[in-house]
């Protein structure tokens, strides 16, 4: 798929509404809705058509610059495409329709692009891991959208011929992260287990591949699929961090998150989840909690919740380096500051702190029964991974004692 050197207009859809409206680019950004109704589905939680019909921006609209492909995909995307020009116009055209969340984008003219042959999650499930075989998947779906922002190895792909996007999500093994497939199986289902809302997943039989089905859409009994509204939480405080700025998602609180989600009037239930997900990064040592892996679903803006958590790894097992050549050096610390403050840090925080969190900031009564609770789910997964033979016992070793940590805070 070729595209144009110079990229100044693309359709915008919402949800089931083909060219909703339209993204220019001049020397600013400039969204409109084509239709006057202010009734309309909205592009952003925060752009309502019943506010203005015409917004613009000096940089591309947090809404959509959320999806903007980043790490591994990015640099697949400029592998594939060496002479192509890769402005956020150009990457949102290879987004297509496939990102998270209900908006979707198109040149105008665009011949339609052959859909991929559908996999099954059972197909993709006994798929044996190569990075070939990797390769091979990007190659054949990026014709419809690259879909997936974030750093890790990932993509999505259509399970089922009668739905428009792809429907799955599918995480690769990455050799700079060993294991971090199932290590991801083995953080998702504590979390399930424990009652905390998160995608349908499954761990594929070599145990390199993690296959999750999309949060951001409902398929009804009558065969419609719904796409929701998505927007993570750096994008509703207004954060562009792709690229040299992705810094910006490690900045703020957990306190600030939750203080956001209070002003989108969200009911209580709500405040007690995103609880529930700070808790747990927290006692499974996941330091990469950052502002782009809290989100929101919305149908209107009356209609918003907490989306399940997502993206939820234990990081502390992995070193990394800052700089080429540098040391190799242990995440000790969380993605954010649990408390909002000039003189607070991202060190984890005490049990003491860890309730005061869930009582005062989250208005959660008994804090200390929820993180008892993922303690006992914690500790049934690190059993039951014993004899799953998709899991290495050098890497269950490794959670295991990391998650010891974690296991402290009911003791």
């Amino acid at each position: 798929m070729m595209l144009p050197e110079k990229i100044r207009a693309l359709s915008v859809s919402i949800g089931d509404r083909e060219q909703a409206g339209q993204l220019l680019k001049t020397s600013n950004y400039e969204f409109r809705y084509l239709d006057q109704d202010p009734d309309q589905p909205a592009m952003a939680l925060l752009m309502s058509p019943r506010e203005k019909l015409t917004w613009q921006a000096g940089d591309l609209f947090p809404s959509m610059d959320q999806n903007l492909p980043e790490g591994d995909l990015f640099m697949r995307i400029r592998e594939m495409f060496p002479k192509q020009p890769m402005t956020p116009m150009h990457l949102l055209a290879l987004v297509g329709r496939n990102g998270i969340g209900r908006l979707g984008y198109s040149l105008a003219d665009q011949p339609e692009v052959a859909a991929p042959r559908s996999l099954s999650k059972a197909e993709l499930l006994k798929t044996r891991y190569t990075p070939e075989v990797f390769n091979e998947l990007i190659a054949a779906y990026l014709s419809t959208g690259a879909g997936i922002a974030g750093m890790q190895p990932k993509i999505m792909v259509p399970d089922r011929p009668t739905v428009p996007v792809p429907s799955l999500i599918v995480k690769a093994a990455s050799p700079a992260y060993p294991g971090l497939a199932a290590n991801e199986y083995l953080c998702l289902s504590a979390a399930r287990g424990a009652g905390i809302e998160v995608p349908e997943f499954a761990l594929s039989d070599d145990g390199q591949m993690l296959i999750l089905d999309r949060f951001d859409m409902v398929m009804h009994d009558n065969g419609r699929v719904e796409r929701l509204g998505f927007e993570d939480i750096a994008a509703l405080a207004g954060l562009r961090v792709r690229d040299i700025l992705s810094d910006r998602k490690y900045q703020g609180s957990y306190q600030r998150v939750a203080e956001l989600l209070r002003q989108l009037q969200l009911h209580s239930d709500n405040l007690h989840r995103y609880f529930q997900q700070v808790a747990f990064s927290v006692m499974v040592r996941n330091g990469d909690a950052h502002l782009k892996n809290f989100g929101v679903l919305y149908r209107s803006a009356n209609d918003v919740w907490l989306a399940p958590m997502f993206d939820v790894v234990t990081t502390s097992i992995y070193q990394y380096t800052q700089y080429q050549g540098g040391p190799e050096l242990e995440d000790r610390t969380l993605a954010l500051k649990v408390f909002a403050g000039r003189h607070q840090t991202r060190a984890y925080p005490t049990v003491q702190e860890l309730h005061d969190f869930g009582r005062r900031i989250c208005g959660v009564s008994q804090p200390a029964q929820v993180l008892e609770t993922i303690a006992q789910y914690m500790h049934q997964t690190l059993e039951d991974a014993k004899g799953d033979a998709r899991v290495p016992a050098a890497l269950l070793a490794k959670m295991q004692a990391a998650w010891e940590t974690g296991l402290m805070y009911v003791r």
